[in-house]
């Protein structure tokens, strides 16, 4: 095994030509010191819970233990979005193979999970001969750790770099796209998207323009509008309300909450005004809830709602007006044989 010591002490540097391989991983530093989970994760409980309508964002839910969840979640035969992205990996990964056109690029994935989707495209860039360096960026350092780790086992002896960072997205990107003479592929998979307002989206795609260049590319998922139905019975089972439950227990675990998860039920809805899927968990009685590391207490009504997921479903159409609006040039759509996903190719306009 190689490490690069600089990278692990410091920023990133490029890594030297001839260096055999590399798996290591990284906390990112902020302008305010080291990336902190728990400080994010208390301010956006305080700030979510604070307001009239109570709303806190499904990537609080998205610790080890909730990732866990969800990945059994992407194995149901109903849940549509996983399944229809990994045929689009497998099917186009030629198709973005062709989108590098130099000698070496960094392959930087952003809320990397397990990185299952990205191993297709690893495993066909490395057959291919390309020379690469794989950047997973996530919140978890629980899940980034585990994926280098995984990498490093399947790829012994390989030519395959890997550095995984914990933290904020763009402060990795930044860090990464330092050096302006590689080209970035930046994956951006899944709904992550689909789950942003339309306020968020917007602001998250502007940060993102402004962290890529004239030859880099970004690969981005959406979950397209289909039937109801299927919407529904989607965000509705036994795994989606263990899922949105674990909210709770890590509110617990993290925060020294009290919330008794049996004081409270959870439903799935499909918004026909704003074609968005949305999760509440529902307080079934009058009751007050302490969080310790906020020393303070909230109350909740009698089946008063707290929003804990929105996935808007997009058209074609809109999601190439986002495009548009916030500065990218639609390259090309990527979809599944029944178009009910797309991942779709952009690069900064000019």
């Amino acid at each position: 095994m190689y490490y690069n010591k600089r990278a692990l002490k410091g920023q990133i540097h490029p890594i030297s030509e001839g260096v055999p391989f590399l798996f290591e991983t990284k906390i990112l530093k902020s302008g305010q010191g080291s990336f902190s989970t728990e400080e994010q994760l208390a301010s956006t409980v305080n700030e979510g819970l604070s307001l009239k309508n109570k709303c806190l964002p499904s990537w609080l839910i998205f610790d080890n233990a909730g990732s866990q969840i969800f990945k059994k979640i992407t194995e149901l035969a109903g849940y549509l979005p996983a399944a229809c992205e990994f045929e689009i990996i497998r099917n186009h990964k030629n198709d973005i193979a062709k989108l590098i056109n130099s000698d070496t690029f960094n392959l930087i994935e952003l809320g990397s999970g397990d990185g299952c989707k990205t191993r297709i495209l690893i495993e066909h860039f490395l057959s291919q001969k390309l020379n690469f360096h794989y950047f997973p960026i996530d919140i978890s350092n629980g899940a980034v750790t585990n994926l280098v780790r995984s990498l490093e086992n399947d790829h012994p002896g390989t030519s395959l770099n890997v550095t995984g960072l914990t933290g904020d997205y763009f402060e990795g990107l930044k860090t990464i796209t330092q050096d302006d003479s590689k080209q970035n592929l930046v994956l951006f998979l899944g709904v992550t998207l689909n789950n942003m307002n339309s306020e968020s989206a917007q602001s998250f795609l502007q940060n993102l323009r402004e962290s890529l260049g004239p030859k880099d590319y970004l690969l981005t998922g959406f979950d397209l509008m289909k039937n109801p139905k299927l919407l529904y019975s989607a965000y509705n089972n036994e795994l989606f309300e263990e899922f949105n439950f674990h909210l709770l227990d890590r509110l617990n675990q993290d925060l020294g909450a009290n919330f008794n998860k049996s004081h409270f039920v959870q439903q799935g809805q499909y918004n026909a005004s704003t074609r968005a899927v949305e999760s509440y968990i529902y307080s079934t009685r009058d009751q007050t809830v302490h969080i310790k590391a906020l020393s303070k207490d909230f109350h909740f009504k009698a089946w008063e709602a707290m929003q804990t997921e929105q996935s808007f479903k997009y058209t074609l159409e809109e999601m190439e007006s986002l495009a548009i609006e916030n500065g990218f040039e639609v390259v090309e759509h990527l979809f599944d044989s029944r178009k009910y996903f797309v991942d779709s190719v952009w690069k900064v306009a000019n």
